[in-house]
């Protein structure tokens, strides 16, 4: 197969030969991979050690959890899934240890604005994680596709394209995904909330 196109026979027959414990297939994965996964993360973390240490555990989990895939034509998109959740872990993480972050100074008025900044910053945190929780209730009629769709656009803020390619899918898929994530919200928070 030549890297970096999809051969999906391929890839199952790489996920039949890891799960009965074939090195050599895994290396091959590895290989056949590494360049979408590498795109897939670096739309996310941007950051090169980030990026790095996102790969390396998107395969130990692939290797790990090989014995959960349970059809082998899902490999892509199961392999897809660790990515996407890989990603939005390690986006969290990065975010709560900015959060924990205090600059080093000597000046007391520095630390009583940053005092006052950080509580600020602390109310809209909680602000941030209580709205996402009720926007994912509030998604939940959604497929996960739309569901991943609008999340990747609204809170990562990636581009229509780049999340087409994320997700493996034809940008006017992401669009229906996201139009239709919308028009959930719009019926269940009512017409004015979700038009803005």
């Amino acid at each position: 197969m030549a890297k970096g196109n999809t051969d999906y026979r391929y890839l199952e027959y790489l996920a039949s030969c890891i799960r009965n414990g074939d090195h050599e297939a895994f290396a091959e994965l590895y290989d056949q991979t590494y360049d979408m996964l590498y795109r897939y993360v670096h739309y996310f973390l941007r950051d090169p050690d980030q990026i790095h240490d996102a790969l390396q555990e998107i395969y130990i989990s692939i290797y790990k959890n090989i014995s959960s895939l349970r059809l082998d034509r899902l490999f892509l998109a199961w392999i897809r899934q660790i990515a996407y959740h890989v990603c939005c872990d390690m986006a969290e993480e990065k975010k709560r240890r900015q959060d924990l972050f205090v600059p080093m100074t000597t000046d007391e008025y520095d630390l009583q604005d940053y005092a006052v900044h950080s509580e600020s910053e602390a109310y809209r945190d909680v602000y941030d994680r209580d709205t996402q929780s009720y926007l994912q209730q509030m998604l939940k009629p959604c497929t996960l596709k739309e569901r991943q769709a609008f999340t990747l656009q609204y809170r990562y803020g990636l581009k229509l394209e780049e999340i087409a390619d994320f997700m493996g899918v034809s940008l006017s898929s992401v669009k229906r995904y996201i139009a239709a994530a919308r028009e959930t919200l719009r019926k269940r928070l009512g017409s004015g909330a979700a038009a803005q």
